[in-house]
């Protein structure tokens, strides 16, 4: 009887034992669940939208970063030729992205366009010039030539000048060069019918290159005419350009 007795009062402990336990897990897992739940909303909570300071004076763009509860860390400088300096060129992170309150923002920046030292090179042969230049580290654009009585190869005129700019052409420093004067130019003449020796003598008294004479019967013509020209008669040429002749020979 008192055997029925004391495993009725185990087994009813037992029970209360699962019972209560099962409610303190569960009392446990709802805590937990609300701890976590807390922790997300205050970590949410921390996070803020991140502003533009893209053009902004580093004064300006701090006030800006304040005001979203930011900090602000300047990395550096760099040259921009679209932003004014002293006006803010780059940032990290981008605007409109996220980031924890009271973290640094980090920008950069402008120090404006980059200004060259371009070189004068006027007054001295083109080789010269490029190579003076390339050494500044200035970009050699156009290269014209012209006839001039100066030396042939000397730079006659740059743009933009020497000294200091900020604008320089995106193709760089432009040229104007001496094609020297040898470079005079001549109405090629009527030289059908005269005698070639003469003729020779002529072209080559004007500096013109005479690069081919042939020789080849023509019934009716003295010996020693000339028969064909090129260039033909009003064309003009110069000392760089080449002359051939034909002209008759005896029978």
């Amino acid at each position: 009887m008192q055997r029925g007795r004391t495993a009725g009062r185990l087994k009813r402990f037992a029970t209360l034992l699962v019972k209560y336990g099962l409610l303190a897990l569960g009392l446990l897992l709802t805590a937990g669940l609300s701890a976590l739940t807390t922790m997300r909303v205050v970590l949410n909570a921390q996070e803020v939208e991140v502003p533009s300071l893209m053009g902004k004076r580093v004064g300006e763009a701090g006030q800006l970063a304040s005001r979203h509860s930011l900090l602000l860390r300047v990395e550096g400088r760099r040259n921009d030729a679209r932003v004014p300096a002293d006006r803010i060129v780059a940032q990290e992170p981008a605007a409109g992205s996220r980031l924890k309150s009271q973290r640094s923002m980090r920008v950069w920046v402008s120090l404006g366009p980059r200004r060259l030292a371009v070189p004068g090179v006027e007054g001295e042969s083109v080789r010269t010039g490029r190579l003076s230049l390339e050494q500044a580290q200035v970009p050699v654009g156009r290269i014209v030539e012209v006839p001039d009585g100066t030396e042939e190869g000397t730079v006659l005129m740059q743009n933009p000048p020497a000294g200091e700019t900020s604008a320089l052409p995106p193709d760089g420093v432009s040229l104007l060069v001496s094609l020297g004067p040898a470079y005079s130019e001549y109405l090629m003449p009527d030289l059908i019918g005269r005698l070639g020796a003469s003729v020779l003598e002529g072209l080559r008294s004007a500096g013109l290159k005479v690069t081919a004479v042939t020789y080849r019967s023509y019934p009716g013509v003295p010996p020693g005419t000339v028969i064909r020209q090129s260039p033909p008669a009003g064309y003009r040429v110069s000392r760089h350009s080449s002359v051939t002749l034909e002209v008759s020979r005896s029978q």
